[in-house]
Formats: structure tokens, C-alpha cells, sequence
């Protein structure tokens, strides 16, 4: 593919990719993921596994749990191929269902929306868990 598509930006730590259609959501993981370094770009649950297979610069998935409740399988099958990035669930803080589909799922972090801005920088400039 040539150029950026819609909503990407380039940086040279990897790519964050989100998957969701909630565009103030996507939006404001897409500026936070540049403040430390990152490129983004956005996906849907359904076409994740292929965008992560073909793109090895992926270093991290922040899935929106509302929107990839029905495709976890796939979002976690994604995670284990490419590049393997970090599998990381956003939630509200009253949805206890989609924190335990999360963590039954095996996202190695599950984060509440209001605290992305001072998670998700830290998750990505720790050194690779696995």
C-alpha cells in the first residue's frame, strides 16, 4: 500500500494499531501513541487478523472491548502473528463482563478509558513481557 491511509501517522518506534470504530476513542489513542513515539493507524475486529499479518512494524493492538466483544478469538489470534504485539483491552469502568472477557481472553493489559493517557505511554515504553 502506498501513502497513509485515513487516520495513519508515521513515527519510527512501530505502529499501534487500534482496533474499534469509535473515532473519539481512536483519536485520542492515535495522540497519545505519537506523544511517545508511535505511528497509528485503525482497523475493524473483523479485518484484524490480516492487517496485523501483514504489517510486522505492529507493535501493540489497543482493542476496543464494546466493539470486539464478538471477534476476541480473531484479536487474539492476530496478537500471535507478525510482529506479536502487546494486547491491550480499553474498557468503562462499569463493564465488569468485558474486563473479564479480557483477562479470560489473554489481553496482557486491560486499561479504563479515563486512564489511557497515563497507561498506555507506560505500557508501551516497557521492555517486551514476553
Amino acid at each position: 500500500m502506498s501513502g497513509l491511509s485515513s487516520g495513519e501517522t508515521t513515527n519510527d518506534k512501530g505502529k499501534v494499531l487500534f482496533v474499534g470504530r469509535d473515532i473519539f476513542l481512536g483519536t485520542m489513542i492515535s495522540g497519545i501513541v505519537q506523544k511517545v513515539g508511535y505511528s497509528s493507524t485503525s482497523t475493524v475486529p473483523a479485518k484484524v487478523f490480516n492487517t496485523v499479518s501483514a504489517d510486522l512494524s505492529i507493535k501493540a493492538l489497543v482493542v476496543d472491548m464494546k466493539e470486539a466483544k464478538d471477534s476476541l478469538s480473531e484479536v487474539i489470534e492476530a496478537g500471535g502473528t507478525g510482529s506479536r504485539p502487546k494486547l491491550i483491552a480499553v474498557i468503562f469502568h462499569n463493564d465488569t463482563d468485558s474486563r473479564r472477557n479480557a483477562q479470560k481472553a489473554g489481553f496482557e493489559y486491560v486499561i479504563h478509558r479515563s486512564q489511557l493517557a497515563t497507561h498506555l505511554p507506560q505500557i508501551l515504553t516497557e521492555k517486551e513481557k514476553r
